[in-house]
């Protein structure tokens, strides 16, 4: 555009803001690129690499290992989530009911952060999955009971909590728990069996 002395106007700085920005965002949502060059060559992105004949980092057709209810997962940080009973058909919230071909379930979790740094939202990483591989949180349905809340773990802390998760009636169920959004390929799962 030009400006009063008949120039172009330099926007360079919020346009390349907007760029970088809009790099980053993507870069997030593709953990297996990062930004940045290697050998002294600039790159914004470069895809992962592989050595020949190395294993593939992508999960194995039959998914991540699946824990039993009681058995503990234990992520990178040491922080560990332990599913300790599991319960089906519970009462209904008293304000309404599930959806024909649904029912509400309990899980009662145990965690523990062995982490430095305290462990924000942990319920918020835990989430019910079908066999259809459908995902439901324990926040979005009034149609059970509600939910225990942890608001952080300071390090070292211990907290037993309850979920109410509104699934269907048969098939299927896994905890599953997603440590960073950031990484969504780290992800534990416990096979949900009433004990």
């Amino acid at each position: 555009m030009p400006n009063a002395a008949g120039g172009r106007r330099r926007i360079s700085g919020v346009w390349t803001l907007v760029i970088f920005g809009s790099i980053g965002w993507w870069a997030l949502g593709h953990p297996g690129y990062h930004v940045g060059g290697s050998s002294g060559a600039p790159a914004l992105l470069q895809a992962p690499t592989q050595a020949k004949g190395s294993p593939s980092s992508t999960p194995s057709p039959s998914g991540p290992k699946v824990y039993a209810v009681g058995q503990t997962m234990t992520n990178g940080a040491h922080q560990t989530v332990t599913v300790t009973a599991f319960a089906q058909g519970v009462a209904a919230s008293a304000f309404s009911t599930p959806s024909p071909g649904d029912q509400c379930v309990r899980v009662q979790v145990a965690e523990f952060n062995g982490d430095s740094s305290p462990w924000d939202l942990p319920l918020y990483e835990l989430t019910v999955v079908d066999a259809s591989g459908q995902s439901y949180d324990s926040l979005s349905s009034l149609d059970c009971p509600s939910s225990d809340s942890i608001d952080s773990l300071v390090p070292g802390g211990r907290a037993p909590a309850s979920l109410y998760f509104e699934v269907p009636l048969s098939g299927r169920l896994l905890l599953q728990w997603t440590p960073s959004a950031l990484n969504p390929n780290s992800v534990y799962n416990t096979e949900l069996k009433a004990s």
